[in-house]
């Protein structure tokens, strides 16, 4: 049974949900990626600002900001959205010397957001299969 009392098939590409969606089950959803992705205590904040007036707008579908909003409402697919674009996990240009694109075309999308956040723009160097560091005006 998985964290949102769902059962999961890891060969299957849907979820099924026994419960409710929101509530108890939602939050623990969201505290687990928030322990997986090493976020900050600052997300948070940040969350507190999701869909509010002078906030933003959800990062997963841009949901409006109601006019009756609630502290913690937002949904739970938007909160976990924004916790991974929040990630503390970096991936160097030292990843990218040692992966080909031929190779990590095989990994699944799971593993690839695991390796976090690029740190320097990167082109594709197709005499070696692999991406490059470069400067931000070639990147562009």
């Amino acid at each position: 049974m998985a964290d949102t009392d769902a059962d999961v098939d890891v060969n299957a590409t849907t979820v099924e949900y026994d419960g409710p969606a929101g509530g108890w089950g939602s939050l623990k959803g969201i505290a687990r990626v928030f322990g997986e992705e090493w976020a900050t205590p600052a997300v948070v904040e940040t969350l507190m600002r999701q869909n509010k007036p002078k906030g933003f707008m959800c990062v997963s579908c841009s949901w409006t900001k109601p006019a009756d909003y609630h502290t913690f409402e937002f949904c739970e697919n938007g909160a976990k959205a924004t916790l991974w674009e929040l990630t503390s996990l970096r991936c160097t240009p030292d990843f990218f010397a040692t992966h080909s694109v031929t190779e990590l075309r095989g990994w699944n999308d799971f593993d690839l957001e695991q390796q976090g956040r690029l740190t320097h723009p990167m082109c594709y160097d197709a005499v070696t299969d692999h991406y490059v560091p470069c400067e931000w005006q070639e990147a562009f």
